[in-house]
């Protein structure tokens, strides 16, 4: 095993959950097309017991009640579109093809920026901590090109 190899198994490790929890939440998501979200919403929050009369889950049903089918589809597209993304990424990392070396620094790369401006725009610990990771993983892919395979010229 290469120096630095399990960092490698890290970044295939998180990109193939991050694929696969964004798959399932589209497929989790497409169930709502047609249906009214903030009857959903006050729903869930009657069987978690929630207070709907506070001010975050009465604006959360406000807002979802507004919500059509296009936000819906939007999304849908979004987290299809990410999901596969990640997943033909930690498919290729794991595979050691340049090209997923590629895709994942340039794929994450561009994010960081819009990471950035959500940290800007309302801080939370939990945005903090998906720029590190995914600025690490650009750091590290950037830097251990030596894990991946190269193409041999003339043949074989």
């Amino acid at each position: 095993m290469k120096q630095g190899e399990g960092y490698l198994k890290l970044i295939i490790l998180y990109k193939t959950v991050m694929g696969t929890s964004e798959l399932i939440l589209s497929v989790v998501l497409s169930r709502l097309l047609d249906e009214d979200l903030g009857v959903l919403i006050r729903g869930m929050a009657g069987i978690l017991r929630l207070d709907t009369d506070t001010y975050f889950i009465s604006y959360l049903i406000e807002h979802a009640t507004s919500l059509g089918n296009g936000a819906v589809i939007i999304s849908l597209i979004v987290l299809v579109t990410f999901g596969v993304l990640n997943l033909i990424e930690s498919y290729g990392l794991h595979n050691r093809m340049r090209w997923a070396e590629w895709l994942t620094v340039i794929g994450t790369g561009a994010l960081i920026p819009y990471e950035a401006y959500e940290i800007i725009k309302s801080f939370s610990f939990v945005k903090v901590f998906v720029l590190i990771i995914n600025s690490l993983i650009v750091y590290y892919l950037a830097k251990h090109k030596e894990l991946f395979k190269r193409r041999e010229v003339g043949g074989a």
